[in-house]
């Protein structure tokens, strides 16, 4: 062992009794005795650390230095975390921002990719999750987009879906003529397709309102209604659809037609 290294192994030794049975210890002591130098140097650093301890021990601390002193030292951790977190969530809003902007500036509407009879198209685009492209929770704002955008829509409409809170609309290319997406939100979405008869001439409806249960827990009821051809779908039962459904008399409606 050498001077250099002795005197850093020395060094940890000012204020603490000397260790037992430390090989490393030992040795560096042990070129201490054998260097004048080194061991006036660790006798002096002994006196001067061990003179500077009885000091601070001898200091009085006032009795609201330690609480001060832990406010301080805790409201410096409090930003600190306040400071990550925040820097943490405005990294991930600006993400989701960035996202959301890439997505609605530039993604893709796959609903032309839909085929099939109405009824079954309209299943499949539903348990998908429509893209809409007006959002009101007011269901007559949603017949007046619809209508500014090229649609005059029925005078009759279920009037217990009308009374539900809307989430939104949009038309589809599904078929010569635009197919109208109304989405109404009764804990669970209800969508409603409204299609032309002239432009889906397998569909197979009448004015008397049917209901099929499918697998998964949802339920798609079709209907006719003069000129119109329906399609309601949503995640519930029979009898949770048919109460929406309720005092909607199919048959009864001026005829008109989706341009």
């Amino acid at each position: 062992m050498d001077k250099q290294e002795a005197k850093l192994i020395l060094s940890s030794y000012t204020l603490e009794n000397e260790p037992t049975n430390d090989p490393q210890f030992d040795a560096a002591k042990a070129v201490a005795e054998n260097d004048p130098e080194l061991a006036s140097w660790w006798k002096s650093q002994k006196q001067a650390d061990q003179s500077l301890s009885a000091s601070l021990r001898s200091f009085e601390v006032p009795a609201d230095l330690r609480s001060a002193l832990k406010v301080t030292i805790a409201e410096k951790e409090r930003k600190r975390l306040r400071f990550a977190q925040a820097r943490k969530w405005f990294s991930i809003a600006a993400a989701f921002v960035l996202c959301s902007y890439l997505f609605f500036e530039y993604g893709i509407d796959r609903s032309d990719d839909y085929t099939g009879p109405l009824a079954q198209r309209a299943f499949d685009y539903s348990v998908d999750g429509p893209r809409l492209s007006y959002f009101d929770r007011d269901t007559s704002k949603l017949q007046t987009w619809l209508t500014q955008n090229g649609f005059d829509l029925p005078d009759q409409l279920p009037p217990k879906l009308l009374a539900l809170e809307g989430v939104g609309c949009r038309p589809l290319d599904w078929s010569q003529e635009k197919v109208a997406l109304m989405c109404f939100n009764a804990d669970t979405v209800y969508h409603l397709f409204i299609g032309m008869e002239n432009d889906f001439p397998e569909f197979e409806a009448s004015e008397q309102i049917g209901y099929a249960q499918q697998d998964n827990g949802w339920t798609v009821s079709k209907w006719k209604d003069q000129d119109y051809l329906f399609v309601l779908t949503a995640k519930a039962t029979v009898d949770e659809m048919s109460q929406f459904l309720a005092s909607y008399a199919p048959g009864n409606g001026p005829l008109s037609a989706i341009r």
